[in-house]
């Protein structure tokens, strides 16, 4: 059977749209896998900035907190710093009043030198510094009658001078009485000694114009040793009178900074 020249065109034109259909075909799967692939890659990229924003966010919440923890310590150092300030011009401010105190005391000691001196060259009286105190001595029978708590003239016209001397500022002043182990006629030595302490307190007060405060009566049956005792023997020795300048304890809440 022969072909005709229109059977032979035939088959030409219709491999042509086969052809073509492939072609669009492969590229509409090209393109598609493209399209996946980007949108693969976008799908990996948001995840990416996700993360890198999870992570941004976590270091902004570490700075944060490390932020506010170097604010407190900033604040407790400051505090600190307020404080030692404060203890620094408390200190220097007790080692002036210290200081100033201790002056006071020396210039009460120069001039009880002078008005005692009569007094001290019989062995009489006798005056000692120690541990922030001066301390001064009288024999008994300088000051009371015999076995008894009242003051004699010479005692009142002693007391009268040397309490003037000690009234000094910023100091309080201990009147300590001492008696031996003699037995007393009437009373024990420690009530005879506590009674002779409240007498010159009370003189002092009145005398001096000192305040309560500033005053303070003991009563001592025995004596501790002292140099003056040390020096000759005797009753005399034993039964004194010591009056002891002692700085003034500090107010609660004194060196507490003023606003």
């Amino acid at each position: 059977m022969e072909l005709t020249a229109d059977d032979e065109v035939e088959p030409r034109s219709t491999r042509k749209p086969r052809w073509l259909l492939t072609g669009t075909l492969v590229v509409l799967g090209l393109g598609g896998w493209m399209a996946t692939r980007s949108i693969s890659s976008l799908v990996e990229r948001t995840e990416q900035l996700e993360r890198e924003a999870a992570e941004s966010e976590a270091r902004v919440a570490e700075l944060q907190v490390l932020r506010d923890s170097m604010a407190r310590r900033l604040r407790v150092l400051e505090q600190q710093q307020r404080t030692e300030a404060a203890q620094r011009v408390a200190s220097a401010r007790r080692q002036g009043e210290a200081g100033v105190k201790l002056a006071r005391r020396e210039a009460a000691r120069g001039e009880l030198e002078s008005l005692l001196q009569p007094e001290r060259e019989r062995g009489a009286a006798f005056l000692e510094e120690s541990e922030g105190q001066l301390r001064v001595g009288l024999a008994d029978p300088l000051l009371f009658t015999p076995r008894g708590t009242a003051l004699t003239p010479e005692g009142t016209e002693l007391l009268t001078r040397v309490g003037a001397k000690l009234a000094v500022e910023g100091h309080v002043i201990q009147v300590a009485v001492y008696t031996d182990a003699l037995p007393e006629p009437s009373s024990s030595g420690w009530e005879l000694s506590a009674a002779r302490a409240v007498t010159v307190t009370r003189f002092l007060a009145e005398t001096v114009k000192l305040p309560p405060e500033r005053l303070v009566a003991m009563g001592h049956a025995l004596p501790p040793a002292s140099a003056w005792m040390e020096q000759g023997p005797g009753v005399e020795r034993t039964r004194r009178l010591e009056l002891r300048l002692v700085p003034a304890p500090r107010s609660p809440g004194h060196d507490r900074p003023r606003g």
